[in-house]
């Protein structure tokens, strides 16, 4: 596994699979915003967009920045749909309730969407507070997720977007670089069988992926085996070790290589 690089998600980074999930619930919804901050301490503040960007911060175009809504009212809320998205540090901090105090007026419907990778988040206890520090912040329930798991993410999502009002979502599952006491396998391309569409570059824009013609190849020494790549494949030639285990058999090893 790679060290982290300023502005960029490291590969196997939880907050990448959680704006997946983000994009593909609200892609529909004219008018959404996605903004906030998706990065951690490691990496410095990264634009939600960026977290599928090849380059990442650096290299996302003018276009796909989206600042959060601020010309809104709670009676007339600046847009259909914004998603907040923010780091679990951002909501642990002291100025966290004068931070976030404009979730009303942001969107008719504001998905406050908090990352729960970090160290101070690996019991369930640590994240059942972080969610209740969400509900001192305004919104009126939380619902927390494994990020990997994109089926749920996307139904839990497009309920809650159907919804007028402040919800949260806790998206919860360790950082990539706490994994390092046992690093999970990393997954493997046939490159017999690998058609070069680059539909896995494109999607999760890895650190870890990339194309050099006429395949895709994996970086062995950088994937941390999150298995998010294997999901988007539409060939089905991303094999990875963990096949056989179940959403959350997976979630589970991740927490238990976290805590050493």
């Amino acid at each position: 596994m790679r060290n982290p690089q300023r502005g960029m998600l490291c590969a196997g980074c939880p907050h990448r699979a959680a704006y997946i999930a983000i994009k593909d619930a609200t892609r529909r919804v004219r008018g959404r915003v996605v903004c906030g901050n998706i990065g951690c301490v490691a990496v410095g503040a990264v634009q939600p967009a960026a977290a599928t960007c090849p380059g990442g911060e650096e290299t996302l175009l003018p276009r796909y920045r989206q600042e959060v809504p601020c010309d809104g009212t709670p009676d007339a809320p600046a847009v259909p749909l914004c998603v907040h998205v923010a780091p679990d540090t951002e909501i642990a901090a002291d100025d966290a309730a004068e931070r976030f105090a404009g979730l009303a007026a942001e969107g008719a419907t504001t998905i406050l969407a908090v990352m729960a990778s970090s160290k101070a988040y690996l019991s369930r206890e640590a994240i059942e507070g972080l969610g209740q520090r969400m509900l001192e912040l305004g919104v009126d329930s939380v619902a927390v997720l494994d990020p990997f798991d994109l089926e749920r993410c996307g139904e839990v999502l497009s309920a809650l977007i159907a919804e007028s009002g402040i919800h949260g979502v806790l998206f919860a599952s360790p950082c990539a670089q706490l994994l390092r006491a046992a690093e999970p396998e990393p997954v493997e391309v046939d490159r017999f069988m690998c058609v070069g569409c680059q539909r896995c570059v494109q999607v999760t824009g890895c650190p870890a992926l990339s194309f050099v013609p006429p395949v895709c190849t994996v970086d062995a020494d950088a994937c941390a085996g999150c298995d998010l790549c294997c999901g988007v494949c539409r060939s089905q030639i991303i094999y990875s070790p963990r096949a056989r285990m179940s959403v959350a058999e997976r979630a589970n090893a991740r927490y238990a290589a976290a805590r050493g």
